[in-house]
């Protein structure tokens, strides 16, 4: 009788492919320029950013034969105010994990090893999407096409990247409103615009389209979280930015803006924010700080549409038996002569003209290990409190992102999304 292949099993070696595949997004372009900017080393107390923020002097005509010349004024100075807020990035695995795959003999890759890697890039990933918050450490809102009954399991967003697999997230209904629960998210599918949760949490009873999705930690109020773009970008007279009224010098702490009113961007449009800014503080204020836009990749794609619609092909000019692709291989890196920087989290339907010599960061504790006396791992406890086989190990950071006026930057929202973004 034949001997079949069931029966040589025993004998056939395992094929493991040697190559990893990272299958989602580790995005940190903008914390990483900040990352080597201008650091100031601060302690728990409030930092103080001196602001010369009104002119000051009586100009006017005078009569110099025997006329009064008045009495003047001068410069007005007032502060900024900025403390650290502190971010935490746990990690955990079973000691079995890491005695099985702690050589080439056993696995493809140290998942002990990788893992310390995955960690430092999560956590950079996790705050650059702060950056492109408000302050509140709110990262999205929840959208129609949501389930709003217990046991629904996906939440329909605006942008998925500004979340990441596996996060701990709240829902309030509003900032300072009430708390609906907390989910875990099980994957993020970025196309679909959808927040897959794990099957043990559910959507909260009762949330609604608009609630608020908020990093796990956060108190849920305005200004309590690290300060990004939405936070320094905003074009008000009222409330506050870094502890002053904006009230108190109108006209002074808001920034240039133009609401495009869900149109799509246009080399106009562009041209006005741009105009605007110089308005605020000078025409000569572009040249003399180096400017570039942040954008996602909507806005991306909507700009080399303009490009495209203003293009021509001289078909005479190109042979019979070949063809030119009416797309170039990547899309247009400026936008007005500034460097365009894309930001997979950066908010539809937004872009955002930075001043990056005006922003630095506040910074109590450097992003590194959590350490206890030179220990950086520890084990965990069960119930009895005996050590468990699993060890845990955090990062830690404490700081605050600043910027030394909001008249430095630029914005304009409301532009129109382009077909199937």
């Amino acid at each position: 009788m034949s001997q079949f292949n069931a029966q040589t099993l025993g004998l056939q070696l395992e094929k493991v492919r040697d190559k990893v595949p990272l299958l989602y997004q580790q995005d940190h372009s903008l914390f990483d320029r900040i990352m080597k900017r201008d650091v100031e080393k601060v302690s728990s107390r409030n930092m103080r950013i001196p602001l010369k923020i009104l002119a000051g002097g009586k100009a006017r005509q005078v009569n110099p034969d025997g006329g009064g010349l008045g009495r003047g004024s001068g410069t007005t100075y007032d502060i900024a105010q900025a403390t650290p807020v502190y971010l935490a990035f746990a990690s955990e695995m079973s000691y079995l994990t890491e005695i099985s795959t702690d050589s080439k003999e056993k696995a493809v890759e140290n998942a002990a090893k990788a893992e310390l890697e995955n960690a430092m890039e999560g956590f950079r990933t996790f705050v650059e999407a702060l950056l492109n918050t408000d302050g509140s450490g709110t990262l999205d809102s929840v959208a129609p096409g949501t389930g709003t009954v217990v046991g629904s399991f996906q939440i329909i967003v605006n942008n998925a990247n500004a979340f990441y697999d596996n996060q701990d997230i709240q829902i309030f209904s509003a900032l300072g409103g009430t708390n609906r629960g907390k989910v875990t998210i099980l994957s993020v599918d970025a196309n679909n615009k959808a927040l897959n949760l794990a099957a043990a949490t559910p959507v909260p009873a009762g949330t609604v389209p608009g609630d608020l999705l908020i990093i796990d930690g956060a108190p849920g109020t305005a200004a309590s979280s690290l300060f990004g773009i939405e936070y320094h970008h905003v074009d008000s007279n009222v409330g506050t930015w870094m502890q002053l009224q904006r009230s108190a010098y109108p006209g002074k702490l808001d920034t240039p803006h133009v609401g495009a009113g869900n149109v799509p961007i246009s080399a106009a449009l562009v041209r006005m924010l741009i105009q605007k800014q110089r308005r605020a503080l000078g025409a000569a204020t572009g040249a003399k700080d180096s400017m570039l836009f942040h954008l996602g990749l909507d806005q991306e794609a909507a700009w080399e549409n303009v490009g495209s619609v203003v293009s021509q092909v001289i078909t005479n000019q190109v042979a019979g038996s070949s063809s030119q692709d009416m797309l170039k291989k990547n899309a247009p890196t400026t936008i007005a002569g500034r460097s365009t920087l894309v930001s997979i989290h950066a908010q539809p339907g937004r872009i955002d003209l930075l001043a990056p010599d005006h922003w630095f960061r506040a910074e109590n504790r450097a992003m590194d290990y959590y350490d206890v006396d030179g220990q950086t791992i520890f084990p965990t406890y069960d119930t009895t409190g005996g050590i468990q086989t699993t060890n845990i190990f955090y990062l830690f950071t404490g700081m605050q992102i600043c910027m030394d006026g909001p008249r430095f930057g630029a914005f304009m929202d409301g532009l129109q999304l382009p077909a199937g973004y």
